[in-house]
């Protein structure tokens, strides 16, 4: 059930790897998975690569879609005060990365293409810790396992 999946994170990461090497802002830093926790400010900007959810429903008696979600988050922090310039940023963050990521997954021959996108923004402290999540789906079908 979940070699899919890794194939589909390993698709993801290439991908935003590929963005990441042509970015001055990017370039030279890892990916991360997007479950870690705990970042230093000054390990910041980050990116991470997850992929939390597979389903199944049946197509046909002898065939399943799968239906996938992949994520990226950006953290980034910002020294500065309460105005737009940290949000600015994530949203320059998902023009550069949405259309790329999109182009390299389905370059590998998948249905992939972004959901959503939603930013959120920590009110306390300095930094503040701006955080961008992409939302992409993928879809495919799989033959599926019969009784016999």
């Amino acid at each position: 059930m979940s070699a899919e999946r890794k194939a589909l994170r390993e698709d993801l990461r290439v991908a935003v790897a590929a963005v990441m090497a042509g970015n001055p802002t990017w370039a030279g830093k890892s990916i991360i998975s997007a479950w870690t926790t705990n970042l230093s400010p000054d390990a910041l900007p980050v990116i991470g690569v997850a992929t939390p959810t597979e389903e199944r429903d049946a197509a046909a008696q002898d065939t399943d879609f799968q239906t996938f979600v992949a994520v990226v988050v950006v953290k980034r922090a910002h020294k500065g005060g309460d105005g737009t310039e940290l949000e600015d940023t994530l949203d320059d963050d998902a023009e550069a990365l949405v259309g790329p990521i999109e182009a390299g997954v389905q370059a590998q021959g998948r249905d992939f293409a972004l959901r959503s996108s939603a930013i959120e923004i920590s009110g306390e402290g300095s930094p503040r810790i701006g955080t961008l999540t992409l939302t992409f789906g993928a879809t495919t079908t799989r033959a599926r396992i019969l009784p016999l």
